[in-house]
């Protein structure tokens, strides 16, 4: 897999499909992304519609991300699809634990540091205030610590 397109596609949709749901937002992001990357719109709707198929009888999404990730050779094409994939994530307006743990995948995958991905996504929720951090809003009251210390 050694396309740009299929590249990018392969990893966002794996993020998209990361929280179990399909969602139209984050759909219409991949598209957004891959036209201002002048990426042909008719190839990325072929794409996702294989790509979508592909992953939902793929056993192992992680060694298929790995897989994919060990294509992706030009560095700014990795920080492209790094940030593509963070954008999916977010385009729902919260990030899981789930979209966490792939994002983490395409990172590793990509070779693109934990400390980039980190303030990608912090630069991402600054300038989006309705992004909710799954856990950020937790009670960390000192009634709720001595319940779970109980």
């Amino acid at each position: 897999m050694g396309n740009f397109n299929q590249q990018l596609v392969a990893l966002t949709m794996a993020t998209l499909r990361a929280d179990g749901k399909v969602d139209t937002a984050e759909v219409e992001v991949i598209k957004r992304v891959a036209a201002d990357l002048e990426c042909d719109a008719s190839e990325i709707t072929k794409l996702l519609l294989e790509e979508n198929e592909k992953q939902a009888q793929c056993p192992d999404i992680y060694s298929y991300i790995a897989e994919v990730g060990k294509t992706v050779e030009e560095p700014a094409d990795k920080q492209l699809i790094m940030e593509a994939c963070i954008q999916v994530a977010l385009a729902d307006k919260v990030l899981d634990t789930k979209e966490v743990a792939v994002l983490l995948m395409v990172c590793r995958a990509l070779d693109c540091g934990l400390e980039r991905l980190i303030c990608d996504i912090a630069i991402f929720a600054q300038n989006d205030r309705d992004i909710k951090i799954e856990g950020s809003d937790a009670d960390f009251t000192e009634e709720f610590i001595e319940e779970k210390e109980n």
